[in-house]
C-alpha cells in the first residue's frame, strides 16, 4: 500500500477494501468472501456479486481519495454504469478511479476488473456536502390507459417471492402495492437497522450520517421493483433452471436526502420499452413523499446461467 497521505482503506458495506493511490488516480481491491452472506441471496444456486456494490463500492473509494482542492462531497448523480461480465465469490476486485474537475463540481470515472474480465464502467457526480439534495422529479404515473391489462393490485410477500429469484438478506422489497402488467409497479420497502449494511457500526457510532442507508441496497430495492415487471409474464425464482436476471447498464441516477432507518421507500417504476427481449425501466423512490432516487434509465436482461461465465458482455 502507498504511503500517500490521502490514501486510506476504503469500508464498503462487506469489508474494508486495500488502497494504493498515485498521482491523479486511486485503486482499491475488494476480495469477494465466498462466506458473505448477501451471496445466498443473490442468487441461490448462482451466486453473482449485485451490479449495485459495483457502483457503491467505487463510490466509497471515491470519498476514501476525493480531489485535493475538493471540499466534503457528496454522491449528486450516477451518470453512467456499464455492467459488462459477473463477478462471483472469491474473485478479486480491483478499482481503478480517475477524478476531473468540470463546471458543475467532480467526476469520478471507475472501472472494475477482476483477473479474468473487465466487469464495470462507472461514472459518478459529485458535488459539495453543503449544496441542497432537493430533487425534481418526472411527472407521476397516470392511470393504466384501456389497452393495457387490468392491474393485480397488491402483492403479499410470498405472491413477491413467487415471481422474482431475490432471497435472504437481498430480498429488498417488502410488498407490491400496485401492478400493472407491461405498464408500472409501486412497491415499498421498509428500511431498519438490523440490515446487513449496519453491522460494522458498533454502539460508539454517535453521528447521525453514519446511519444513512448505502447507495448500493437504494438502489437494488428499486431494481427489484423493476424486476417484478420484468417477470410480469414470466415468473423468474429458479435461476438455474431458467435464467439469470441481470443488471445490464444504468443512466442518468440522480440522488436526494439520505435515507435512514424507520424509513419506508416507496418505489414508483415503469416499464419504458422492451428491445430484443431487453427491458428498460425508468422511475422515481420516495420517501414521506419526498424523492430520494430518480432513475432515467435502468435496463434489465436475462441470461442463461450456464452461458455467463463464457458469455460475451451484456449489450
Amino acid at each position: 500500500m502507498s504511503g500517500h497521505e490521502q490514501c486510506r482503506s476504503v469500508r464498503t458495506p462487506f469489508t474494508v477494501v486495500r488502497a494504493d493511490c498515485a498521482v491523479g488516480t486511486s485503486a482499491v481491491e475488494l476480495p469477494l468472501d465466498p462466506a458473505e452472506p448477501v451471496f445466498r441471496g443473490h442468487y441461490r444456486g448462482f451466486p453473482i456479486f449485485a451490479g449495485v456494490f459495483l457502483v457503491e463500492t467505487a463510490h466509497l473509494a471515491a470519498l476514501g481519495r476525493p480531489p485535493a482542492d475538493a471540499p466534503a462531497l457528496r454522491l449528486a448523480r450516477l451518470e453512467s454504469a456499464r455492467f459488462l461480465h459477473p463477478a462471483y465469490p472469491g474473485d478479486t476486485l480491483t478499482f481503478t478511479l480517475r477524478w476531473a474537475r468540470d463546471g458543475a463540481g467532480w467526476v469520478c470515472r471507475a472501472t472494475a476488473a477482476t483477473e479474468r474480465d473487465r466487469v464495470a464502467r462507472i461514472r459518478l457526480r459529485y458535488e459539495d456536502a453543503g449544496t441542497a439534495a432537493a430533487l425534481a422529479g418526472p411527472p407521476e404515473f397516470s392511470a393504466a390507459p384501456a389497452e393495457l391489462p387490468a392491474g393485480l393490485g397488491p402483492l403479499s410477500l410470498p405472491e413477491l417471492m413467487a415471481r422474482i429469484p431475490h432471497r435472504d438478506e437481498m430480498l429488498l422489497i417488502d410488498r407490491v402495492r400496485t401492478f400493472v402488467p407491461g405498464a408500472h409497479v409501486t412497491a415499498e420497502k421498509a428500511v431498519t437497522y438490523g440490515e446487513p449494511w449496519y453491522r460494522h457500526l458498533g454502539d460508539e457510532a454517535k453521528d447521525p450520517a453514519a446511519y444513512a442507508y448505502p447507495v448500493g441496497p437504494l438502489m437494488e430495492s428499486f431494481n427489484q421493483a423493476a424486476a417484478v415487471l420484468a417477470t410480469a409474464g414470466r415468473a423468474n425464482t429458479d435461476v438455474l433452471a431458467e435464467e439469470v436476471l441481470m443488471l445490464g447498464s444504468y443512466t442518468d441516477l440522480a440522488f436526494g436526502a439520505p435515507v435512514f432507518p424507520g424509513d419506508t421507500l416507496e418505489h414508483r417504476v415503469r416499464l419504458a420499452r422492451t428491445v430484443d427481449g431487453i427491458q428498460i425501466f425508468e422511475g422515481t423512490t420516495r420517501v414521506r413523499g419526498e424523492l430520494v432516487l430518480t432513475v432515467g434509465q435502468a435496463v434489465l436482461a436475462r441470461r442463461p446461467a450456464g452461458h455467463l461465465r463464457q458469455a460475451p458482455p451484456i449489450h
